[in-house]
């Protein structure tokens, strides 16, 4: 199985009040847990902040996450007492905004190691506050673009390629997108205040003429949602940035395995959340949208 990538969530030191601001927002955003099986790939010593980083080949993960290596925190070191690379395990991943640990953790056999096996690099993820990256990247059109380019708009920014086969993966990112440029259309308020940033994370095969066709077969409105792609080295520093994990699969058919992350950007290019997983609603990211305008 491919080595993988996965976020950490950056606390910058800041005043206590917005440490505290930040806190409390973290613990409004609605908890998830899914069940997890897995290997052990690595086991990294604990961290000045007491949490240890573990890589996992884990199989799917039904409603949120395809098969693939990841790197996760654990915040209680004792789950880890005589375990090592090579363990087999169940545990609980919990997922509450940016933030993604495993728990209850239990050891169930030990098989080798895949010869592959790699450390897989910890991404820093933005945190609400943070400004978005200003990697210049291209448009449907061509046109050399920057998130930052929508300064005076609240942006909803999602993370797709083009040849996804996962109906719940990408293609439901593009429906979801769909009715939203719809109501975004229909609202007078966001016509002038909302854009749409749909993102190809497969810059080898998503050329400016694919995502334009794409766009198109999707009935995308250049005036209220625009597909970017970019250099391998832009998108790679950009989906670091906003957690999203893409890792090619080799095989008959190209695919990518890859998590999925929507995030709601403010006018000023501030970062205002991170949705991880499929289950966010247009109305809920139409009240982000109008949330997030108002700031």
């Amino acid at each position: 199985m491919p080595h993988g990538l996965q976020c950490c969530v950056r606390h910058p030191a800041l005043l206590v009040g917005i440490v505290g601001a930040l806190a409390l927002a973290c613990q409004r955003q609605p908890t998830r847990q899914y069940p997890l099986k897995g290997q052990l790939i690595t086991v990294g010593p604990p961290r000045q902040d007491a949490r240890v980083e573990v890589a996992v080949a884990h199989e799917d993960i039904p409603n949120f996450m395809p098969a693939m290596t990841m790197a996760y925190f654990v915040n209680d070191r004792k789950l880890l007492e005589g375990m090592a690379p090579g363990d087999v395990i169940t545990a609980t991943l919990v997922v509450r905004g940016n933030d993604l640990h495993l728990e209850n953790i239990r050891k169930t056999g030990h098989a080798a190691l895949p010869p592959a096996a790699t450390t897989p690099r910890v991404m820093e993820v933005m945190a609400p506050g943070d400004d978005v990256p200003g990697d210049v990247l291209r448009d449907q059109d061509g046109v050399a673009r920057r998130l930052t380019d929508w300064r005076g708009r609240a942006l909803a920014v999602t993370f797709v390629y083009t040849r996804c086969p996962l109906p719940d993966f990408c293609p439901l990112m593009d429906r979801q997108f769909g009715s939203l440029q719809k109501a975004i259309k229909a609202d007078a308020r966001l016509r002038d205040t909302a854009h749409l940033v749909s993102i190809s994370f497969d810059p080898g095969h998503d050329t400016p003429a694919v995502i334009a066709a794409h766009a198109r077969a999707r009935g995308a409105d250049p005036a209220v949602w625009s597909y970017l792609t970019g250099t391998p080295e832009a998108i790679d520093r950009l989906t670091s940035r906003f957690g999203v994990s893409a890792i090619a699969e080799k095989g008959d058919v190209p695919s990518i395995a890859h998590n999925l992350r929507t995030a709601i950007v403010d006018p000023k290019g501030r970062l205002v959340k991170i949705y991880s997983g499929n289950d966010w609603t247009v109305d809920a990211l139409l009240n982000d949208l109008r949330q997030a305008g108002g700031r």
